[in-house]
């Protein structure tokens, strides 16, 4: 089963931009600015992936941006955190 998101041109699986999965098949990416560590700890945890040493602001194109991400940092998968729509 394919996660509905991933990290997106990082140097390892565990490592990039954060893209949730999008209509037809496309990714949005979450911009850095709209998320924090809870969420960071959230995401690492749902991609298996420990806990997040930083997070930052990786440029990207030709995908559209969620308003924002939202967790409180004990949810187990990003499904339960406060998605804001598309930009």
């Amino acid at each position: 089963v394919a996660e509905p998101l991933r990290l997106a041109e990082g140097e390892s699986r565990c490592d990039g931009r954060l893209e949730v999965a999008a209509s037809l098949g496309a990714w949005a990416r979450v911009p850095a600015g709209l998320w924090d560590a809870r969420g960071g700890g959230v995401v690492c945890r749902q991609l298996s992936c420990g806990m997040p040493e930083k997070i930052y602001s990786v440029p990207g194109s030709g995908t559209a941006a969620l308003r924002g991400l939202w967790c409180a940092g004990t949810e187990e998968s990003v499904a339960q955190c406060n998605v804001s729509g598309m930009a």
